[in-house]
């Protein structure tokens, strides 16, 4: 009875909101045109048809554990005259810091889709009807990763144009299997154009029922609205114009922040936790990624969550 209360008061507090539809305009301006994705059908020679391009994919999964698995990978593919460059990274928290599972550098000529993150190294996937990534694999000693993303929740364009998606996954790593929340980010842009200068801000929180929230904010100015999916008892909601403020008196990163979605009576905190990854200089491309915690409430009910933040700029 209490959740249907619950899912009730959310409900009610949505149409006082006005929910809109997700949109490019939920990660704010693009910073350039976007770069077209290929695809695998048509002849012809695709090195000399492919563009100079920088493809940037970040993949960040939170589990709905007590003590949530977690595990963040960049992955970038540079086009180049007759090769594509590959820098593939990924992390998941250890003691005290965050342990590397994934550092490959290569090159291989390029395919016709310059965009989709290819096999290099440990690293072993699988992809769906139109490219889109399946299942992903490291073959590490000690035991492996393995990432298997499963029904899609949520789809829109980022902030270059590039279809990123928020979907259940499941994570197979040192011997345990976690259900949780798979997001998916993606940007490109021309190696003619300069890198952008505004900050991307991203957290991705969970509790152990398998409610969760994602909060995207583009940092282009102080006051910036905040994009806000949630999923609470089953209901999923999605607002365009949350609140999120920095807290003052937070001494450097990773930091702690307030969120406020107006009229609809959704409220919280999140704070930025040990360990932490800060390769984000003061300026030029880079990201600093960290746990999260988060107390919000809607009404009288109150959640506690936990799962990543991360900031980033570029590519």
């Amino acid at each position: 009875m209490t959740n249907v209360r619950f899912a009730r008061g959310v409900l009610s507090g949505l149409l006082l909101a006005g929910i809109s539809a997700l949109s490019v305009a939920s990660c704010g301006t693009p910073e350039s045109a976007p770069v077209e994705e290929a695809t695998d059908s048509g002849d012809g020679d695709s090195a000399s048809a492919t563009p100079e391009a920088l493809y940037h994919t970040s993949l960040t999964f939170v589990g709905f554990g007590a003590e949530p698995a977690l595990l963040h990978m960049r992955l970038e593919n540079r086009t180049e005259p007759g090769r594509l460059r590959m820098d593939y990274r990924g992390w998941i928290p250890g003691a005290g810091t965050w342990t590397p599972v994934l550092a490959v550098q290569d090159s291989i000529p390029v395919p016709r889709a310059a965009w989709r993150v290819v096999p290099a190294g440990p690293l072993s996937l699988s992809v769906e009807e139109g490219g889109q990534l399946s299942s992903l694999k490291l073959a590490l000693e000690g035991g492996g990763v393995r990432l298997d993303a499963m029904d899609e929740v949520s789809t829109w364009s980022g902030s270059t144009g590039q279809r990123e998606s928020l979907r259940i996954a499941d994570l197979q790593a040192a011997g345990r299997v976690e259900s949780g929340w798979l997001l998916r980010r993606r940007r490109a842009r021309l190696l003619s154009e300069a890198s952008g200068e505004r900050i991307l801000q991203a957290f991705v929180l969970s509790d152990t029922l398998g409610n969760g929230l994602l909060i995207l904010r583009d940092r282009a100015f102080p006051d910036a609205p905040a994009t806000v999916w949630a999923w609470i008892d089953g209901v999923r909601l999605d607002w365009s114009d949350a609140v999120l403020v920095d807290l003052p008196g937070t001494a450097g990163p990773p930091g702690s922040w307030s969120f406020e979605v107006p009229d609809a009576g959704m409220f919280g905190e999140i704070s930025g936790a040990a360990p932490m990854l800060d390769e984000l200089p003061p300026t030029d491309p880079g990201f600093r990624l960290y746990r999260a915690t988060a107390s919000i409430g809607f009404g009288e009910q109150r959640r506690t969550m936990s799962g990543i933040g991360f900031e980033e700029r570029g590519p």
